[in-house]
C-alpha cells in the first residue's frame, strides 16, 4: 500500500506548485482536464506582470510564452490548457483525472480517500489532504462571445442578466459574459443563457461556455482566485506551508 505525503483535491496552478515541491504528492480532479483557464472573479482575462522566482515557474512562463498566451495585460485562455498539458507532461506530475474524491476518512493517523473514477471506487491513502474546493460561495458562469456592437449589446444583456458582468476577452471583438449561476446546475444553466440569447435576438455570437466556477477564498492556502497571474498562483503553491 502506497501512502502518498499529500492528497489535493482539485488542479490548479497552486496545487501543480505544491505537487512539484512536494513530490510524494498526487492531485484528483473531476474533470477530464485541469482546472486551468485561470478566470478570476470578474476578471476572466485579465493579466497582472509577475516576475518567478523558481526554475519550474520559469519553465511554465517560458512554455506560455511559446504558445503567445501572454499579450500586454491579457491572457489568450483558450492556449493555457495546451500550455499547462505540456508543463504537466514534461515535469510528470502525478494527477488523476475524472477522479472524484467522495470521501477522506483518517484512520490511525492516515487518510483513507475512497474515490470514483471511470474503473469505479478505490483508495488512495495518505497523510495529509488539502481541498482546493469551496462551494460556499456564489458561483458564476462565464460565456464568450464576439460581437461588433459591443455597446448595444452589453446593454441589452446586462439588462437581462441584471446580476451580470461583461469584459474585454483576449482577441478583438470578443467579451464575456459571468452571470451568477448558484443554485443551478451547468445544464440548466446553459440552456438558461441560450434562451435568453434567443429572445434578445442579438447579432453577437456565442463561442463558448466555460463551466462552473466558484470563487474560493483559500482558506486552505491553496487557491488560483487570490491572484492575478498564473505563475504567482503556481508559486503560491509551490512555497505554501501548511498551517
Amino acid at each position: 500500500m502506497h501512502i502518498y505525503d499529500t492528497l489535493i483535491i482539485g488542479s490548479g496552478y497552486s496545487s501543480l506548485g505544491y505537487a512539484l515541491k512536494n513530490e510524494n504528492s498526487i492531485i484528483c480532479e473531476e474533470n477530464q482536464i485541469c482546472d486551468t483557464h485561470f478566470y478570476l472573479p470578474l476578471k476572466t482575462f485579465s493579466y497582472k506582470e509577475y516576475t518567478p522566482k523558481t526554475e519550474y515557474a520559469k519553465k511554465l512562463l517560458g512554455i506560455f510564452n511559446s504558445l503567445s498566451v501572454i499579450n500586454g495585460d491579457m491572457l489568450n485562455t483558450n492556449a493555457l490548457e495546451c500550455g499547462i498539458c505540456k508543463f504537466i507532461t514534461e515535469t510528470k506530475v502525478k494527477i488523476l483525472l475524472k477522479c472524484r474524491v467522495i470521501k477522506a476518512e483518517k484512520e490511525n493517523g492516515i487518510f483513507k480517500a475512497t474515490i470514483q473514477t471511470n474503473q469505479g471506487l478505490s483508495f488512495i491513502y495518505a497523510k495529509k489532504v488539502l481541498n482546493t474546493l469551496s462551494s460556499d460561495t456564489d458561483p458564476f458562469f462565464t460565456t464568450l462571445f464576439i460581437t461588433d456592437n459591443i455597446e448595444k449589446d452589453k446593454a441589452a444583456l446586462l439588462n437581462e442578466f441584471k446580476d451580470g458582468n461583461i469584459c474585454p476577452a483576449f482577441y478583438r471583438n470578443r467579451y464575456a459574459l459571468q452571470i451568477n449561476a448558484k443554485g443551478f446546475d451547468e445544464n440548466t444553466v446553459k440552456t438558461f443563457i441560450y434562451e435568453k440569447w434567443k429572445k434578445l435576438k442579438l447579432n453577437a455570437k456565442i463561442l463558448y461556455m466555460a463551466p462552473v466556477f466558484y470563487y474560493n477564498n483559500a482558506t486552505d492556502g491553496l487557491s488560483d482566485r487570490n491572484y492575478q497571474n498564473p505563475i504567482e498562483a503556481f508559486e503560491a503553491g509551490y512555497f505554501y506551508k501548511e498551517g
